[in-house]
């Protein structure tokens, strides 16, 4: 871990704090801070971190803007780079909304240093495929694999309709 390099997004010296500790005691050295989206993209094509952290809230225009940023550079290594978003709220809508922006994981604050740790392995052993499309650029949004036995699903035969109940009166006969 001592090799990797990471991107720090986040205007708030707490948070950034909580990070870099949390990240200097997995034995990772190399970490950079933007304190806003901008300086973010300069660091990003800077340094070409392993992976980055980015606050929802980054200025001037949010966390999804920059991901959504970073996934549309020309530069197709700088982006895949892995993103975790960090938010504070964490409702349904934001993290979809993140996961819509390219993200590759989500992590709510406040954050344990479990859940920090748990991201960051997440996103180092994660091998979705990458996706480009004209909607949607990022990590394959589906993140459990599920088993399928049996024919192809689109091949599937579909049941007969139901057949409808009879009433009291024809079943009194």
């Amino acid at each position: 871990m001592s090799a990797l390099k990471v991107l720090i997004v986040d205007d708030s010296p707490h948070m950034q704090a909580i990070l870099k500790r949390v990240l200097t005691d997995m034995n990772i050295r190399d970490l950079v801070v933007a304190k806003d989206g901008e300086a973010g993209l300069t660091e990003l094509r800077r340094i070409h971190p392993d992976f980055i952290f980015v606050d929802w809230t980054v200025k001037p225009e949010g966390g999804s803007h920059f991901a959504r940023a970073v996934r549309s550079l020309e530069d197709g290594v700088l982006a895949r780079t892995p993103l975790i978003m960090m938010a504070a709220q964490s409702d349904v809508m934001r993290v979809k909304g993140a996961r819509d922006a390219g993200i590759n994981a989500f992590l709510a604050k406040p954050a344990s240093v479990q859940a920090i740790m748990s991201r960051v392995l997440w996103v180092l052993s994660d091998a979705r495929p990458f996706i480009q499309s004209d909607h949607y650029t990022g990590p394959d949004r589906r993140t459990r694999t599920l088993a399928h036995e049996g024919d192809e699903r689109r091949q599937a035969l579909v049941p007969p309709p139901a057949k409808p109940a009879r009433t009291a009166r024809h079943a009194a006969r």
